[in-house]
């Protein structure tokens, strides 16, 4: 299986940084989370602080496997907090562009009000490769991932059902998450790949459109270096005039709130 913690290295300084996309990452060419995850890393490596906040993309254009170069430039640094913005290009055309806060180590008032969604643990679900027709995901991506559906139940894919894709998800190949980056960038890609799959659940097969990413926003709530499993919880609410609304939640194994997320998705066939 390919390893995320490689597939997802930058090289570089002063805001100039080289990656390689990898084909193993492949739906529609490079996954674009994936791609903000390369993003996000060159973003870590400019940044004064150590921790994530958020990160909000655009999608440009189709990436493609091969060299890209990631472009970094501070727009503005506090004691606390900075801002960054990244645009990633081949051949000098750009494929992504975005802002990423990265934050100082703080403390402040807390409180808790989120709730996990229920779910059995992944022990006692049977794997996504089980139900599908000859055991083969239909993309590289989703053969680096081991996947527990949990809602819909794969006995009632093929629709019409609550445009909702619940799931356990983990690296078959663990990266290093104790950089909060690379933590951060696997949230990026199970929250871009959730969102999609939910709003084909509202409709019968066979589906007569794809709907790729306009954009992707995360908000990082906390480390889930010590969480091997991710429970994401993608929602589309409305799909109307070829638009297509998503919203996720990522949830550590032991029942935290890792991250949240939104995106805007364009039908085309």
């Amino acid at each position: 299986m390919a390893d995320f913690g490689l597939d997802s290295a930058v090289s570089g300084a002063d805001g100039r940084y080289r990656a390689t996309l990898a084909e193993a990452w492949e739906i529609w060419g490079p996954q674009g989370g994936y791609v903000a995850a390369v993003a996000l890393r060159a973003a870590g490596l400019a940044a004064a602080f150590p921790r994530p906040a958020s990160l909000a993309c655009q999608f440009l254009r189709p990436a493609r496997v091969g060299p890209a170069e990631v472009r970094v430039e501070s727009l503005r640094r506090t004691r606390r907090a900075e801002a960054l913005s990244f645009t990633v290009l081949q051949e000098e055309a750009p494929v992504l562009t975005g802002l990423v806060w990265t934050v100082a180590v703080l403390g402040g008032l807390d409180h808790l009000a989120a709730v996990a969604p229920a779910a059995p643990p992944p022990e006692e679900l049977e794997p996504w490769d089980a139900y599908l027709p000859g055991g083969e995901p239909p993309f590289p991506y989703w053969r680096n991932f081991d996947i527990r559906p949990v809602a819909p139940h794969p006995a009632k894919w093929g629709g019409p059902a609550e445009p909702r894709w619940l799931t356990w998800k983990r690296l078959r190949t663990r990266p290093p998450l104790q950089d909060p980056f690379v933590d951060a960038g696997r949230m990026l890609m199970v929250a871009d790949s959730a969102m999609y799959p939910a709003a084909t659940q509202a409709h019968e097969e066979p589906f007569p459109y794809v709907a790729p990413s306009l954009d992707l926003v995360l908000s990082f709530h906390g480390s889930g270096r010590d969480s091997e499993w991710l429970l994401v919880d993608g929602f589309s609410p409305l799909s109307q005039g070829a638009l297509v609304a998503g919203s996720a939640s990522i949830w550590s194994a032991d029942g935290r709130l890792l991250a949240s997320a939104a995106q805007q998705m364009l039908q085309r066939t």
